[in-house]
């Protein structure tokens, strides 16, 4: 494996996330669909673990969503779009799409700092 240069540590099109595919059969009127989960940028877990409330009574539906804009890759949608449809959602669902995240993301801790202390990510 090589040493990484300068200009290799800003080199964008070279970075790899972990991302992987979430099989919801909750969806799609019970015939199932799957989303794509990806593991956050540096600045998008920072920008994320600033915004949510630490303590899990505090988590709202707009902090679910925001979660879910970033996490959720393949469709791609915005916060606002995501707290349209969420509170309609079956709740294993999107506790598996938090569950794969909090898997690539890495251990509880990192998880509990990037998603706020998301109750459904136990």
């Amino acid at each position: 494996m090589a040493r990484l240069s300068k200009e290799d540590l800003g080199a964008r099109g070279k970075f790899i996330f972990k991302q992987e595919d979430v099989d919801l059969p909750e969806l799609n009127g019970g015939e199932g669909a799957t989303v794509l989960v990806r593991t956050p940028t540096v600045g998008q877990r920072d920008e994320l673990g600033n915004q949510v409330p630490a303590k899990p009574e505090d988590w709202t539906l707009q902090d679910t969503a925001r979660l879910f804009a970033l996490i959720v890759v393949d469709p791609e949608v915005t916060q606002q779009e995501a707290a349209e449809f969420l509170p309609a959602w079956p709740g294993p669902a999107l506790d598996k799409i938090i569950a794969k995240f909090a898997e690539l993301t890495g251990t509880k801790e990192e998880i509990r700092q990037a998603a706020g202390d998301f109750r459904g990510s136990e």
